[in-house]
């Protein structure tokens, strides 16, 4: 629909008077009379709203998730980057402009809807304004040029519906997520934005499928554009899809412009949008304002017309601006074209950032922030990544077979160690030292090999049971006790003979299986703050104990049951300490263990800090990353893509 200036007179041009307003129960008519034609358009009667129908009443649990989801979103998203953005340098009012063809909305065609392949919009209108005339069930597209502004509007956006929930927990509520992570499956969208809730909110998967089946959240999706590119027209077809499906859900999609009409596919959404580039008496105002410390850059910018384009952008003029801020005319580098120079720009911005004075106590070198920053950006690059949580750092960032392998068997050996010895001193108190260290560390091996046969590092990070989980788990804990049980008493068999020690082991193993069905339905997670860096690895560690002390307690039970009750709670008290370190591993442990293992490979290959998250502190005080949440994003896309494109060197290990 059209954003109309409320502070515009009737005989300005390009203004439109409202002259008839009927109500047929479903939509409103209004005429729009313009310079050269009339419009009829017709829209939803409660434009605005989310719902057309009262929410039904929430009991005290939705109410808590809810509250917990825009926590989240507030902290994460409008706390943590859209107040400390680099665009907030450059506090610059954006020029909207309407872009009809840029959607293919089903009104198109239609003979009171002429195609108008743009649009400007009155100054000072803002995209809410825009997104509420849309009405119920409202979609919007919003483009524009690389660093233009575009996911500072749907921050914006996302800032004023939050605002407005209050205390009013039924509305749907705003979720910013980015597009980027939708190429790792090609999944349908609904089983995509159930991952990602999981994943940047830790809102339960079983939640999260509820919400988005009840339309109950306004999906904020940036960086249509971050796709793989030879993805990028399955994407549009699986939100175009989604949309279809889900016809009462808003969403607001940001891509850049031409990324986005490379495309053979267009999104079916009711509207779009382009953030107009700074005009050139905008860029003179802003450094102006500025004062003498810009002086030289203002002068540089007015003798090249080129580059004064190039500072069309909020972005790059603030990069600039925190740049070459009390520079002399004789320091700015030769000029050729814009790439090159920003190329440059960017070079120059890093090592400016690398002079900036703060009060931490730690200090690196600037190669070796460099190359961690280059290893880290082709890293999300390559696994299509926006925010960087330490935790979720996997074996596939490794960049080569050779490579995987090697950490494949390093883990497994530290996981075989660890359970082999402590399992070895446990038994040994009955069963001898050396015999009981021999067996141990023999099937620890077997264990930890085992164990990293999964693939990706998965922590547990809340402890929530869920009956669900727990069958879906139950006959695998089958199949492995099984195959455990089984080699136990091959290793028992040795001592006991062959026949009580498959026995035994089989028994013990039908156990461990019933149990580990049972305790896996804790997995079940809930909605937490990730606040600080690498919680969930610290989350799964601390929770791997709790796993620990309910396998000894069921363990200690129902093997006293089996055997006896003088057998079980004379002799099964060893066997139950055994299972339960077994479950502790199961239970967390070992995702703690593999993390580190990954962790300490990639520090003495060169790749990464030992204490990742100083480091990434240490990024962000010199604006080369901000925190969100518990994770990490570049400044801008502009810088990743800057850094992913250097060539990555790893250097000698220095003193941190």
């Amino acid at each position: 629909m059209t954003a109309e200036n409320k502070n515009e007179e009737p005989s300005q041009k390009g203004s439109s008077d409202r002259n008839l307003s009927i109500q047929d129960g479903v939509y409103e008519s209004t005429i729009i009379q313009g310079d050269h034609n009339t419009v009829t358009v017709f829209s939803p009667i409660n434009a605005g709203s989310a719902t057309s129908t009262p929410s039904p009443p929430l009991n005290q649990e939705e109410c808590r998730w809810r509250q917990a989801l825009v926590s989240n979103v507030q902290h994460y998203w409008i706390e943590g980057v859209l107040k400390k953005s680099l665009h907030s340098q450059a506090l610059i009012e954006l020029g909207l402009e309407e872009r009809s063809n840029a959607v293919a909305s089903p009104l198109r065609g239609v003979g009171e809807f002429p195609d108008e392949p743009s649009r400007r919009l009155p100054d000072g209108t803002q995209a809410t304004a825009i997104f509420d005339d849309l009405g119920a069930g409202r979609t919007l597209l919003i483009l524009g040029e690389p660093g233009a502004g575009k996911t500072t509007i749907l921050l914006k956006l996302t800032q004023s519906l939050l605002a407005r929930i209050g205390d009013e927990l039924s509305q749907p509520i705003p979720v910013i997520l980015n597009l980027s992570s939708w190429a790792k499956k090609r999944q349908p969208v609904a089983k995509w934005l159930v991952q990602e809730l999981y994943e940047t909110f830790q809102v339960s998967k079983a939640l999260g499928k509820a919400w988005i089946a009840d339309e109950q959240l306004i999906l904020c999706l940036d960086g249509l554009d971050e796709v793989a590119e030879k993805y990028r027209n399955d994407c549009v077809e699986a939100l175009n899809q989604f949309v279809q499906d889900h016809g009462r859900t808003e969403m607001v999609v940001c891509s850049r412009v031409k990324d986005y009409e490379a495309l053979s596919e267009q999104l079916r959404l009711r509207s779009a949008i382009y953030v107009q580039p700074l005009t050139p008496q905008q860029v003179d105002q802003y450094l102006e304002q500025a004062g003498e410390s810009l002086t030289a850059l203002k002068t540089v910018l007015n003798q090249n017309a080129e580059l004064k384009a190039f500072a069309a952008s909020p972005l790059i003029l603030s990069v600039m601006s925190l740049t070459y801020q009390g520079c002399s005319l004789a320091q700015f580098p030769q000029l050729s074209d814009t790439e090159t120079f920003r190329q440059q720009l960017f070079g120059a911005y890093v090592q400016r950032m690398f002079q900036r004075r703060m009060g931490t106590p730690y200090r690196y070198s600037n190669s070796q922030t460099t190359h961690w920053l280059t290893w880290m950006a082709q890293r999300m690059v390559q696994t299509s990544q926006t925010v960087f949580l330490i935790e979720r750092m996997q074996p596939s960032w490794l960049q080569s077979k050779a490579q995987r392998l090697r950490y494949r068997l390093e883990s497994s050996l530290i996981l075989g160690l660890i359970f082999g010895t402590t399992a070895g001193l446990i038994d040994g108190l009955i069963n001898g030292l050396t015999d009981a260290l021999i067996s141990m560390q023999i099937f620890g091996l077997i264990f930890g090999l085992t164990t990293t046969i999964q693939g990706d590092i998965q922590p547990v990070e809340t402890l929530k049971w869920s009956l669900k989980a727990a069958k879906k788990f139950i006959f695998t804990g089958f199949i492995y006790g099984v195959i455990f049980g089984l080699i136990l008493g091959l290793i028992f068999g040795t001592t006991a003979g062959l026949i009580d020690g498959l026995v035994d082991g089989l028994i013990l193993g039908l156990i461990l299986g019933l149990i580990a069905g049972l305790i896996y339905g804790l997995r079940g997670p809930g909605m937490q703050k990730r606040t600080n860096p690498n919680q969930g690895i610290w989350k799964s560690a601390r929770n791997s104990l709790v796993f620990g002390l309910i396998f000894v307690l069921i363990f200690g039970v129902t093997a006293g049951l089996i055997y006896g009750l003088v057998d079980g709670l004379s002799f099964k008290l060893i066997d139950g300490l055994i299972f339960g370190l077994i479950g502790t591993l199961s239970g967390g442990g070992s995702a703690s263990l593999r993390h580190f293992s990954l962790r300490l490979m990639l520090y003495r290959m060169g790749y990464a800090p030992w204490n990742y998250a100083r480091f990434l502190d240490y990024a962000t005080e010199r604006l080369f990353l901000q925190k969100v949440g518990g994770g990490y994003i570049f400044v801008h896309r502009m810088l990743l893509e800057h850094f992913a494109q250097m060539e990555f060197k790893p250097v000698r290990k220095e003193k941190q």
